[in-house]
């Protein structure tokens, strides 16, 4: 007996097909998609960092002219052919052909747009080269950063007469923690010491306390001269300039409270708690101007050499900035941290970057304590003029042999 089934034409096997190529395809384009996407952002984060170096590489090849300039244009050398081409590129400031003009490259024209970067034969799709690299070798200002038990020696170098040092400190980038949620709600934390407190005393979003040390002579100078003052002229000055709500935008070196015997307080400098990095004039949360005595022997700072130590305590991060002044007038640092304005390319993609150049560096490190140890020390003084009263004390040598 045969058996026979009506109504059922496979609807549900098909709808289920459908369904199932739908979920498919919708699977594979997602899947395409995300592995385009993926392509895409690894190319631009690929052009985008071999852009950064063709930039760099710019900024290499002006360090090499900037030292050319240094090594070749000193005494009568200055009149000699390479040292006013030098010169005449690298005293400009303006205009994008900086290598091009110094003639420090081979194969390279001084009408040439750019730069080409040397790539290996993998990389030639990359297209990079660097399409404009500016140099200004007199400078403003002088910018660096400070860490803890770390100093920056300054050199106070210019063309120019100045009688005067304006030194900047803490940035934005320099703020630890979110203080917006205070009762004040500012960004600096500051308050109205005039003593040195407890290190664990310091908030956080206090700016350091600076010290600044000035180092000079004139024409000719004595050893002795960097300990005596004579007739409001010095060599040798300290100042510790703490952050407070209230003080002074101005101040001098005769200030220096190592050289009074009645006056222990130290400099308060008022900052902006509210200062902006948008800001022309408030890039910084402190700013004090100093005052220069002129140099022992001099009777004005046209002889003046001098140096700036600056240094940090009670902040792990300080970002600074020294201008000089003649008087009201701005006088700029002669070649001491030129700066370099450099856009390297990769394709169609760009990156500029801005650096500078410390050409008064030394490859010897500036000797911060005379005693430098990780862990605890133990000292024991004893002044007597009998032997027979020498005694040990407690700090005895455990070094022991192996």
């Amino acid at each position: 007996m045969k058996s026979r089934l009506q109504g059922e034409r496979g609807a549900v096997s098909l709808f289920i097909v459908i369904f199932s190529a739908l979920l498919i395809s919708i699977i594979t384009v997602t899947f395409v998609r995300t592995m385009v996407e993926d392509q895409l952002q690894a190319t631009t984060s690929d052009l985008s960092k071999s852009a950064l170096d063709s930039a760099q590489a710019g900024v290499e090849d002006a360090k090499r002219a900037i030292v050319m300039y240094r090594s070749q244009c000193q005494g009568a050398n200055v009149a000699t052919a390479e040292c006013i081409k030098l010169a005449r590129a690298l005293t400009d400031g303006t205009h994008c052909d900086t290598i091009q003009q110094s003639g420090i490259l081979s194969g390279v024209n001084p009408g040439d747009k750019e730069v080409l970067v040397k790539q290996t034969e993998g990389d030639k799709l990359l297209d990079q080269a660097y399409t404009c690299v500016k140099v200004q070798l007199n400078t403003v200002d002088y910018v660096g950063s400070l860490t803890p038990n770390t100093s920056r020696l300054v050199p106070l170098k210019s063309d120019q007469p100045f009688n005067q040092i304006t030194i900047e400190w803490y940035s934005q980038k320099d703020i630890q923690t979110d203080l917006t949620g205070s009762a004040s709600g500012s960004k600096v934390d500051l308050g109205l010491d005039t003593q040195l407190p407890k290190l664990a005393d310091w908030p956080k979003n206090r700016p350091a306390l600076m010290r600044v040390q000035l180092m000079q002579f004139g024409s000719s100078f004595n050893l002795s001269d960097f300990d005596d003052n004579k007739n409001g002229t010095s060599d040798n000055a300290s100042l510790f300039l703490v952050p407070s709500t209230v003080g002074r935008d101005t101040m001098s070196f005769a200030d220096d409270i190592r050289k009074s015997q009645v006056s222990e307080a130290l400099e308060q400098v008022r900052c902006d708690q509210n200062f902006s990095a948008t800001s022309t004039d408030s890039q910084y949360a402190c700013k004090a101007t100093i005052q220069l005595p002129n140099p022992i022997g001099e009777t004005d700072g046209n002889n003046r050499h001098a140096y700036l130590r600056v240094s940090e305590f009670y902040n792990t991060n300080t970002s600074f900035r020294v201008t000089m002044q003649n008087n009201t007038d701005v006088t700029l640092f002669s070649a001491v941290q030129p700066a370099v304005d450099s856009t390297g390319r990769a394709n169609d993609y760009f990156r500029r970057i801005l650096s500078r150049v410390e050409l008064e560096a030394s490859s010897i490190p500036n000797i911060e304590a005379a005693v430098d140890i990780t862990g605890s020390l133990c000292k024991t003084f004893l002044v007597t003029d009998q032997v027979d009263d020498y005694n040990p004390g407690i700090c005895q040598d455990t070094t022991s042999s192996p």
